[in-house]
């Protein structure tokens, strides 16, 4: 018995998907259903851009960051912390070859300071 009302409602399903299916694909082959929905996507995204300029002066008047706002901060923290990256990396390069230099080079280098202190005295 329960099966006989799986079938039917897979049946019914069925039935929905191509009833659905063909209307469908009536509407998409109509040149004036297209016309309109192109229309009204036009409409609505001119509508957005509206809602978005006023929201963005509400936010202004109230004195908060607009999304706007924000995305150009957030722009600009980014390139902060790649400028950040690099020095780092340009600092641990030079560490790391200062740390590689020989001995003797940094005991020549220490040794005309000592000479200098001397000449002083």
């Amino acid at each position: 018995m329960f099966n006989m009302g799986e079938d039917m409602m897979k049946q019914w399903a069925e039935n929905w998907e191509k009833l659905m299916g063909d209307q469908l694909e009536k509407l998409v082959t109509n040149e004036k259903f297209i016309s309109e929905m192109s229309k009204s996507i036009a409409a609505t995204m001119t509508g957005k851009a509206v809602y978005s300029k006023m929201l963005d002066e509400q936010m202004a008047a109230m004195n908060l960051p607009s999304r706007t706002d924000i995305v150009k901060i957030m722009q600009k923290l980014t390139d902060i912390e790649e400028r950040l990256v690099d020095l780092t990396e340009k600092f641990e390069d030079y560490v790391d070859a200062n740390e590689n230099r020989p001995a003797a080079a940094a005991a020549a280098g220490a040794a005309p300071e000592a000479k200098g202190k001397k000449h002083k005295k």
